[in-house]
């Protein structure tokens, strides 16, 4: 059979990482992409880093049935990258749910359909780790699950990924096949941007480097580097102790100041516009009402996270690397980029 992936939302940031990473290690790949017009600029920025010899792509649209029986079939693997994630917080909760909920499950149903040996899917510690009363450090770990009933906690991007992520499995189980899924849940994403479409995380690199801030949010967050992302996807083939489990990938916890310290670090000519200090609670909170991105870190606000990454590190045969070297990634592609 040949080892043929069905990748999707390929011209993402993750999913173009992920391309790179199975092309090298020499798998058929076909990409879905929402739109034909991004064929050739993502097709570009893969070919420098990998031969697209075996990259392939087809237009297809998670609200629409259409087309993915027909992508799914020869296809041994799929790996469901494609999500949602705004910069923005929207005040409808449930706006990111068709695509995110119903598409995960049009992918997943296609790819059983297709006899696939293997699903893995895409999801977030943010799926984990958002729950009211939580202590402060709080821990969680692979049996977490944010609690989507949590209004003022679980905005739109928090409840898309959980919703999605408690959807794959309720279908996997539903069906006996729990096994032939795996979650890979990373924290907040950097590394080299490859190009300007960049993920989220990138644009909160660029705006502390173009001095947005004058201080940074009491917000910290698991760092996780892209490549680790991508690598880990590819790790989980044919590994016979990835079924039914729910991967965290990330080395450590950082705060975001210190982040703008190994900004910093990587690229001194933009100390003067990097926040030195953290901002006092009310003054995000305050903030959140004229930018809404800032809504995002509000409930996490002062509190440390907690959670031991060594069991996905064990079970996919490989060390995560630590914050340092993603942020500089990112900072010097920010800049190599013209973004800043």
């Amino acid at each position: 059979m040949i080892n043929k992936v069905l990748l999707t939302g390929i011209s993402g940031w993750i999913a173009k990482h992920t391309a790179i990473e199975l092309l090298n290690a020499g798998y058929e790949v076909l990409g879905t992409i929402r739109n034909n017009n991004l064929v050739d600029q993502t097709k570009q920025t893969i070919s420098k880093y990998a031969s697209t010899e075996k990259l392939s792509f087809v237009e297809l649209d998670l609200l629409k049935d259409d087309g993915w029986n027909e992508a799914s079939k020869g296809c041994r693997y799929i790996f469901h990258v494609a999500s949602p994630f705004p910069m923005k917080v929207s005040s409808n909760r449930e706006s990111l749910l068709p695509v995110a909920v119903d598409g995960t499950l049009r992918v997943l149903n296609a790819g059983l359909n297709a006899g696939v040996e293997q699903i893995i899917k895409t999801s977030s510690i943010v799926a984990m780790f958002r729950k009211p009363n939580r202590t402060n450090p709080y821990t969680f770990g692979e049996n977490d699950w944010s609690d989507e009933n949590w209004i003022e906690g679980v905005s739109d991007y928090f409840l898309s990924k959980t919703k999605a992520e408690k959807a794959a499995w309720r279908l996997m189980e539903s069906k006996g096949l729990k096994n032939k899924l795996t979650t890979i849940n990373p924290g907040g994403v950097f590394g080299d941007a490859l190009d300007k479409k960049g993920g989220t995380s990138i644009e909160y690199i660029r705006q502390f480097m173009k001095g947005k801030f004058p201080g940074a949010p009491k917000f910290a967050v698991l760092i996780s580097d892209v490549k680790d992302i991508a690598k880990a996807h590819v790790a989980c083939i044919g590994n016979n102790k990835v079924g039914g489990r729910r991967l965290i990938v990330g080395k450590e916890v950082k705060k975001l100041v210190e982040l703008s310290q190994l900004i910093a670090e990587a690229m001194p000519e933009y100390k003067k516009k990097l926040p030195k200090k953290e901002l006092p609670n009310l003054m995000v909170k305050l903030i959140s009402y004229i930018d809404s991105s800032a809504k995002t870190m509000i409930p996490d606000l002062g509190i440390m996270m907690q959670t031991d990454t060594s069991y996905a590190e064990e079970i996919l045969g490989f060390k995560f690397k630590p914050a340092k070297g993603c942020i500089s990634e990112n900072a010097k592609s920010v800049v190599r980029l013209g973004l800043v």
